[in-house]
């Protein structure tokens, strides 16, 4: 009877303890946890295979196509990974978990852990399907660079252009006709002309054409002009590269009377590839338009991860993956490049969690103002933060681009030490240097700091929160 009653009092502590475990286990942890594992070990096989590929001379379309599917996938599911550490972290803290989704951009209604589920199924599907592509990949040439870490390697050369950039070679490549002319047409600040200069950069671009001249709009005028005696060679082929700015009433009227005095006196092997943001463009070209996207927010995150951290592995450094993805959340949609570039610099200089929150603090109040009729600017306000060189607030507007420029004709002073506290020689007004690209074709971006009009923003800012405070006793 003893047995008896102990073996039904140990069933009923089981069947109470297996109660009280799967009443209070989470519902779907264990499936999540399994889904983070295969979804490491997923993004580290499509590592290895991208970042093998974009090593190598791929001319294949097809091999291009599944490539840039790959990596897309790729930087999805970094990007969902990413908000699922912030998540854990946030929740460890007691926060609200819609903090990650938010901060990413996932939507707050999502059912975060069934994408998680399908990001793995789709990503892993993508990696069995590169079996062909992975054979394929051994017999194609590789490039003439040795990158010894991977954000050195993305600093200097483009990032997810590869089949853009194969599509210009190889019409640059093909047998022409009669002056074949490609649009490349894009939004602004999507990377039209770096796309271009890295395509006449290649050495199979270069043994064809003898000259490449890049013109514009304002130099786009008959080749008989004396300025452009040399301009045309009959005996070599030529590339001209032409950058459109459109919204100018002769300007196609000057570029038909360009094409047809060199259909005339060009070698029959020339060509030209127009850049242009305006559709209206498109329809110059001999053949069909490339159209280059903007970049997703997913593959954004992915090249400024990699340039801020450096050489260091982001997983080991949970606070400032917290930070980085709080940052990356304020960066807006205009000139991502330039800002990408720019706040990863800054990270990238001091990697401690108090240089990386002095950043986020920083650009935390930074507001866009409306100066004038089509003028815009930055506005940097004054943040104190402990042990830090106090700095002053600053107005930075008038940016603008220039290529080719020389380091000795650049300002010295850059944006990010004006940031820090440092001003230039005592001067309330003055050029910084915003950021300058390390890839052809080198932009520079230069805007002015302009001390005295900030001090009067932040002294209008302050009167109108002291009007409000004493609004509301």
């Amino acid at each position: 009877m003893e047995a008896l009653l102990s073996a039904v009092a140990s069933d009923l502590v089981g069947r109470l303890i297996s109660f009280l475990i799967s009443k209070f286990q989470e519902p779907g942890s264990t499936t999540t946890d399994d889904d983070v594992v295969r979804l490491q070990r997923a993004l580290l096989r499509a590592r290895v295979v991208v970042e093998e590929a974009e090593a190598r001379q791929v001319t294949n379309r097809a091999m291009l196509l599944q490539l840039n599917q790959l990596r897309g996938e790729m930087c999805r599911g970094a990007y969902v990974l990413d908000a699922f550490t912030r998540r854990a972290v946030e929740r460890s803290r007691r926060r609200p978990h819609a903090t990650a989704r938010r901060s990413l951009g996932l939507p707050p209604g999502s059912d975060a852990t069934g994408e998680l589920s399908v990001l793995v199924d789709t990503l892993e599907a993508a990696l069995s399907d590169m079996r062909e592509f992975i054979v394929l990949l051994g017999a194609c040439p590789r490039l003439n660079r040795q990158p010894y870490s991977f954000y050195l390697f993305m600093e200097t050369c483009m990032f997810g252009r590869q089949i853009e950039k194969e599509q210009i070679v190889s019409f640059l490549l093909q047998p022409a006709k009669d002056l074949d002319v490609l649009p490349v047409i894009g939004p602004h600040e999507v990377g039209k002309r770096t796309l271009v200069e890295h395509a006449c950069l290649e050495e199979r671009v270069r043994e064809k054409f003898a000259k490449i001249h890049y013109l514009n709009s304002d130099n786009l005028i008959l080749p008989s002009h004396e300025h452009h005696q040399g301009l045309i060679d009959t005996a070599a082929r030529s590339l001209f590269v032409i950058d459109l700015a459109g919204g100018d009433v002769d300007e196609e009227e000057r570029w038909k009377r360009f094409r047809s005095s060199v259909r005339r006196r060009a070698h029959g092997e020339s060509k030209v590839v127009i850049i242009s943001r305006t559709e209206a463009h498109s329809g110059l070209g001999t053949v069909p338009p490339l159209r280059l996207r903007k970049l997703r927010r997913e593959e954004l995150w992915y090249l400024f991860k990699a340039m801020a951290f450096g050489g260091s592995d982001p997983e080991e450094r949970p606070e400032l993956l917290r930070v980085a993805m709080a940052l990356f959340a304020g960066i807006p949609d205009l000139t991502p490049f330039a800002a990408v570039n720019k706040i990863a610099a800054s990270l990238r200089a001091d990697l401690s969690a108090r240089s990386w929150r002095r950043v986020l603090k920083v650009s935390t109040g930074v507001t866009v103002l409306q100066l004038g009729a089509g003028e815009w600017g930055i506005y940097y306000p004054r943040v104190p933060v402990k042990g830090a060189p106090p700095n002053a607030p600053c107005l930075f507007y008038d940016r603008r681009k220039s290529t080719g420029m020389a380091r000795s004709e650049l300002p010295t002073v850059t944006m990010l030490e004006v940031g820090r506290g440092v001003e230039w020689a005592g001067e309330k007004r003055f050029d910084v240097l915003v950021w300058q690209s390390r890839i052809p074709p080198y932009a520079s971006y230069v805007a002015t700091c302009d001390m005295e009009r900030a001090a009067k923003v932040e002294a209008g800012k302050k009167r109108r929160l002291n009007k409000r405070r004493r609004g509301q006793l």
